[in-house]
């Protein structure tokens, strides 16, 4: 099985991401058989292919056509809303742009803006962002106006936006912009097919989208819109043979511009997104489009309710006809938005986020009964959480009846007395000590552990013996703190020497998978393997431990065996246990404080794989959470019942330490018990 088959998610049961790819019933068999048409008349030894393909281009296109009332020959296809503004923008007259400002607005779709910023210096112009107020999610429209002046070329008007859903009043701007004498784009790609748009009303200059969204096509099926009049005076730099008006024409001096939106193609094109994406436009094409945006507005006000009641800000216009057909919730944080996105995702239901806004988009697949359940879920989660951080008692708790004091005593006589047993869970540290290796050409690795000599009794210190050490941070067994990853890096508490060591000392849960890493070295923990152990041993609860036992650590006085490396030097990536992208999300919902594997990382060895890649850094290190690798003699600890103390150095801005880690356990308790 491959690993992408492996880390794949549950089918959806609840469906609220229109804003990134729309879902039809049906699309999946509708999709598999436009492709395998597609492959029987492309694969056939005849010259019927140019016709087929053609053909389904222009039916994708006349679709297109339709859904904004745009006049034929006025619209054909692109890969992308970025490489359609990049076609717009430079197949403009030099007059056009040149010494004047090209406005945009800060909610723009980021791409977009990475583009135009790239190509102002080359074409003369200068970019002018507009910017949202302070604590706004979008730009108004009365600050878009104010800083569209006489001196604007062409302004791209972002009609939906991508982060809060807020529908401009595009009315309003267009007239305004007539008035300036600007060129005016529009990129309709948050709404399209949803809200209804003419470009004729009001008229625009030229627009661009895709068929991602509530057309629910493929990638790469974008579409440019140029008002038929403006057409001869664009020149685009990109241009080929379907550029021109006969695409057969041969001449190399006679080349000509095709008189409509076909002079925007160049070379071959490429159609296949076209043609997966016709089945799916010629659904919607034959949906009832105000019933499906009703559908969408029902379900968008009971979400508001429901985020109401847990007093998640809303993040987007309140009134529906400001809005597109999305809606953006603030979570309390980043961290706290990716977990719920992840508890959400495990049970079905596919929401995501940007930072701490969870973005939800119900549509034609989406129910009422699903957005209660999403609700339910987010409150539980978000409940569970709060008491995940050791030693802080979440709102309305109250402290546990036990003396500390007691508590204390008691730990001190069992530990003198035998009662408990202190299992170290430690591997030794030295110049055999295994080191992740890296990809070649992907990043530095860390060196080898070295151990100096300074003095032993001898002329360089006569009555002391120590040593002086090279190693680096996350060697042997080791600690990662949020700052090791990416995801981590704005937690002020997130280094080894900023961290709450209130939080290093907690329960462990410690799920046995030897036996199936044994037989497999591949092998993932899932979540359903987790909830099985839970049905078990008890639940995983917020602020503890959770430990992944593969007995790897018999493998470490062997480097190749532990590391495991895949033997194809063309491959990236190692043969090691570890966990699903799900399984992670899974205990993030649960609260823990941090994740333990006995390998080399806290990953599987074929996770840069996965998506995301290395989930378990990723995720773990986004919530703020700890990950312990090269853990040794888990065998020694029960199901539940230990105590993990982990001590990383306190290095300052420190990423990891290596850690002696300990674990009390009962002094009676044996593998596999739970006391």
């Amino acid at each position: 099985m491959k690993d992408w088959q492996r880390n794949s998610a549950p089918r959806p049961e609840g469906y609220f991401l229109y804003h990134s790819i729309g879902m039809y019933p049906g699309k999946e068999e509708e999709l598999a058989a436009a492709m395998a048409e597609f492959a029987a008349i492309y694969g056939a030894p005849d010259d019927k292919q140019w016709g087929y393909m053609l053909r389904k281009r222009q039916d994708f296109i006349d679709h297109w056509r339709h859904i904004i009332g745009a006049e034929k020959g006025s619209v054909t296809a692109c890969d992308s809303v970025t490489q359609g503004v990049h076609s717009i923008v430079t197949a403009l007259p030099e007059a056009r742009l040149r010494g004047k400002r090209l406005l945009i607005a800060e909610d723009c779709f980021p791409s977009v803006h990475f583009l135009l910023a790239g190509l102002q210096e080359r074409l003369g112009f200068t970019l002018d962002t507009v910017p949202k107020r302070d604590g706004a999610t979008w730009v108004e429209d009365d600050d878009f106006i104010a800083a569209w002046g006489p001196d604007v070329g062409l302004a791209l008007i972002t009609w939906v936006t991508s982060t809060a859903s807020y529908r401009c009043d595009l009315d309003r701007l267009v007239a305004h912009g007539r008035e300036r004498g600007s060129m005016i784009g529009v990129d309709i790609t948050q709404a399209a097919g949803l809200v209804p748009f003419d470009v004729m009303a009001p008229r625009i200059d030229f627009a661009i989208s895709t068929s991602l969204k509530w057309m629910c096509g493929t990638p790469g099926a974008g579409m440019i819109y140029v008002d038929k009049p403006l057409i001869p005076e664009f020149e685009p730099e990109l241009r080929g043979w379907f550029s021109q008006n006969n695409p057969f024409s041969w001449a190399l001096d006679k080349f000509q511009y095709a008189p409509d939106a076909r002079r925007f193609d160049s070379g071959t094109p490429a159609s296949m997104a076209a043609i997966a994406s016709v089945p799916a436009l010629k659904w919607h094409a034959a949906q009832d489009r105000a019933k499906m945006l009703r559908h969408n507005r029902d379900l968008v006000d009971r979400i508001i309710e429901r985020a109401d009641a847990l007093n998640l800000p809303l993040q987007s216009p309140r009134e529906a006809e400001r809005r597109g057909g999305s809606v953006m919730l603030r979570m309390p944080s980043k961290a706290e938005a990716g977990a719920v996105t992840g508890a959400l995702g495990v049970e079905g239901i596919s929401v995501d986020f940007r930072d701490a806004l969870m973005r939800l988009s119900p549509g034609v697949l989406t129910r009422a009964d699903e957005v209660e359940r999403a609700f339910d879920i987010v409150a539980r989660t978000m409940k569970r959480r709060t008491s995940r951080f050791a030693g802080r008692m979440p709102e309305g708790a109250t402290a546990p009846a036990a003396d500390p004091k007691a508590v204390l005593a008691g730990l001190a006589g069992a530990l003198s007395g035998g009662g408990l047993k202190v299992v170290d869970c430690t591997a030794p540290l030295g110049p055999d000590t295994p080191i992740l290796r890296l990809p070649k050409g992907f990043a530095k690795d860390t060196p080898k552990v070295e151990i100096h000599k300074i003095s032993e009794y001898d002329a360089d210190g006569p009555f002391f013996a120590w040593n002086w050490l090279k190693l680096g941070e996350h060697s042997g067994t080791h600690f990662d703190a949020p700052h090791h990853w990416l995801s981590g890096k704005d937690f002020p508490d997130g280094f080894t020497d900023t961290l709450d060591v209130q939080r290093l000392i907690a329960p462990a849960n410690v799920i046995d998978c030897s036996a199936d890493c044994a037989a497999d070295s591949d092998f993932l923990l899932d979540v359903d393997r987790v909830r099985a152990w839970e049905a078990q041993h008890g639940e995983i609860r917020p602020g503890e431990w959770v430990l992944m036992r593969s007995d790897w650590d018999r493998r470490a006085e062997d480097e190749e065996a532990f590391l495991n490396d895949d033997p194809d030097p063309l491959e990236d990536g190692s043969h090691s246990p570890g966990p699903t992208t799900q399984c992670i999300d899974y205990l993030l919902s649960k609260g823990i404080v941090g994740w333990g594997s006995q390998c080399i990382g806290t990953d599987a060895g074929m996770a840069g794989k996965f998506s995301p890649p290395y989930p378990a850094h990723n995720y773990l290190h986004r919530d703020n959470c700890f990950g312990l690798a090269s853990l040794a003699n888990l065998d020694q600890l029960p199901p539940k019942g230990a105590i993990l103390i982990v001590t990383p150095l306190k290095i300052e801005r420190g990423t990891g330490s290596p850690v002696r880690a300990l674990a009390l356990v009962p002094g009676n308790a044996t593998q596999g018990e739970a006391t």
